[in-house]
């Protein structure tokens, strides 16, 4: 399953995901124009897009929201370079510096000819997130201190299991909040008053709180992918 902003209904992308068997969803995105699994966040630009939003500078800001959201990013890059620039008064090494800069910033770059080639990749990408969610559990790392009777290690260790968590940054949290229940009661804008504590990491650790448990190890026993 795909989810697809629904200013992309004119791009014919859409209609070529459902032809490849992809369900579609469409629904107002705030950030990017295509999300798979809730972890990846892909921005599809045509290469006059591209060029204007590197004029305007609008495709950095673009690509730090889609670094600061997901676990993954991806700008989509559609259509025949050469030709574009052959008309638009740009220098190609002003648009290879500004992919360079999206580099840098975390985002991967696809290049792509038209909608059909550009719904292949999704649809590649979607198939490889739905067979590692079906055989593989993401691995925890997991930085706590050893095993002890006294309640402060235990305080830290409880806080330094959630997901992207160091002691470190646990002692910070407890020095803050001063109970462990304060800080799982706490909405994600009390959350973020940490330092070190960004929109991501503070997503993560409310989907952890939040979401309902399901077995997931028992499934895959069953389905015979372990």
């Amino acid at each position: 399953m795909i989810t697809a902003d629904d200013r992309e209904r004119d791009s014919k992308v859409i209609e070529q995901l459902r032809l490849l068997g992809v369900k579609v969803i469409i629904d107002r995105l705030d950030i990017g124009d295509y999300i798979i699994n809730r972890d990846i966040g892909i921005e599809r630009k045509t290469v006059n897009d591209l060029i204007n939003s590197v004029i305007d500078k609008r495709v950095f800001e673009q690509a730090k929201y889609l670094s600061s959201s997901f676990e993954r990013s991806y700008i989509i890059i559609e259509g025949d370079l050469d030709y574009v620039l052959r008309y638009r008064k740009v220098d190609l090494r002003q648009i290879y510096g500004a992919l360079a800069s999206l580099v840098d910033i975390g985002t991967s770059l696809m290049f792509t000819r038209n909608p059909h080639q550009t719904a292949i990749f999704l649809y590649i990408l979607n198939r490889r997130t739905e067979k590692k969610a079906r055989r593989y559990l993401p691995p925890s790392k997991i930085k706590v201190l050893r095993a002890s009777k006294s309640l402060p290690v235990t305080q830290l260790n409880l806080i330094a299991s959630l997901p992207g968590i160091s002691v470190e940054l646990a002692e910070k949290i407890l020095k803050h909040f001063k109970t462990p229940r304060r800080f799982f009661k706490a909405t994600s804008s009390e959350m973020k008053c940490i330092e070190g504590l960004g929109d991501k990491r503070v997503r993560r650790i409310i989907e952890v709180l939040d979401t309902m448990f399901q077995p997931t190890i028992d499934e895959q026993l069953n389905e015979g992918d372990l």
